[in-house]
């Protein structure tokens, strides 16, 4: 996997709070295509958990190809940095929360 992929959050002032931002992917061989997260489901099986995402074309060349593998796996990775962060910043969050508590 290519851990320099980018990618910005655009902002969509039609969607709700219950729907995702579209992302542009900034680099890589799919540079400039932009896409949202539909339904996202997880399946745990015994140890293994899997994802199953609707992904949302918005912005793409004609000819683009949503099913190919390679576009899975780089959306795949996004949303895996996506999470990723989400739980350091919830750890931050925490850890600062836990900070200002105990100083009382």
């Amino acid at each position: 996997m290519d851990s320099k992929i980018k990618y910005e959050f655009l902002e969509d002032p039609t969607s709700d709070v219950t729907q995702t931002c579209p992302i542009k992917i900034k680099t890589g061989p799919y540079q400039d295509i932009v896409f949202k997260f539909g339904k996202i489901s997880l399946q745990e099986k015994g140890d293994d958990l899997s994802v199953t995402m609707e992904i949302d074309i918005i912005q793409a060349p004609e000819d683009f190809n949503k099913e190919e593998q390679h576009f899975t796996n780089t959306v795949g990775e996004i949303f895996t940095n996506i999470v990723e962060s989400g739980i350091e910043v919830k750890s931050l969050d925490t850890a600062d929360l836990e900070d200002d508590v105990h100083q009382d």
